[in-house]
């Protein structure tokens, strides 16, 4: 071997500051000790003691000024359509729906049929293909779905009392509201490291009647509706609170001057009256 490539085997070795010595006993057991089950679980045990997870506690100490204000809930306008189900059962709780309009061509001067094909939200599973139902808009559930189930019109084949209902917009709402208070209450336990409890924060605002009420309901009450806005939102609102403000300043303004024009009109006759006499 070279002496420049017996070198550089050596380098590594002398940057090591506190060589290790390994021995014949650090790697084997001795034969003195003999292994059992017993004895390996024990020091199992005491090398890795098992890690416990941190789940956050419940406390009282936290407050409705340590709580963050929630986003507001978007109420989404919508409007009812009517089409066909197409294929049921590809997606889970998402069916295809076949809406058939008309188109107008501007050079036959004829309308003409066309197809449009949606993916509409199914919460319970109650379509079945063929179905004429009603559907709405201004419901984004994920990507590419953003249409949900209101009514089924006409069945096909299965008979609707042998199906899951159909929820009303109603119990979507509340279904909503529900999992809106549930990830808010997830975000924020974790925030705080304890276990937030709503019931016990609103107690001493409203008393005992906040254990009957919902979490949904305890949030709105706790923020009193300063939920967390967008900016955009934000600033949409005060331009229109702004150009209401001016509305009634000018319809004040104009009340003053009728009034003004008022009393000047009845001096006017008044002086009119006493000259005559």
């Amino acid at each position: 071997m070279a002496p420049r490539h017996l070198l550089r085997v050596v380098a590594p070795i002398r940057t090591i500051s506190s060589p290790v010595v390994i021995t014949r006993s650090r790697i084997t057991p001795s034969l003195s000790t003999p292994i059992t089950s017993r004895s390996v679980s024990a020091s199992a045990t005491q090398s890795f003691p098992e890690s416990s997870p941190s789940a956050p506690q419940s406390s009282n100490t936290i407050s409705h000024n340590d709580l963050k204000q929630p986003s507001l809930l978007h109420n989404y306008p919508y409007a009812l359509k009517t089409g066909t189900v197409e294929s049921v059962g590809r997606m889970d709780r998402t069916a295809r729906v076949t809406l058939r309009t008309r188109v107008w061509d501007k050079r036959v001067h004829k309308y003409y049929p066309k197809d449009v094909s949606y993916l509409v939200s199914d919460p319970q599973n109650s379509l079945r293909e063929g179905d004429v139902i009603e559907f709405s808009s201004g419901a984004p559930k994920s990507r590419h779905v953003h249409h949900v189930v209101e009514r089924i019109i006409t069945p096909f084949a299965v008979p609707i009392e042998e199906r899951p209902p159909v929820l009303s917009r109603e119990e979507r709402e509340r279904e909503r509201e529900r999992r809106w208070a549930e990830k808010y209450i997830r975000r924020e336990s974790r925030r705080l490291g304890e276990q937030v409890d709503l019931a016990a924060i609103a107690e001493p605002l409203i008393g005992a009647e906040a254990r009957e009420l919902s979490n949904a309901q305890l949030i709105h009450l706790i923020h009193r509706g300063n939920e967390r806005v967008g900016k955009v939102k934000k600033l949409v609102s005060e331009r229109l609170l702004e150009t209401a403000q001016e509305e009634i300043e000018t319809l004040q303004a104009e009340a003053e001057t009728s009034q003004q024009e008022t009393k000047k009109a009845g001096k006017r006759t008044e002086d009119e009256v006493a000259v005559q006499n």
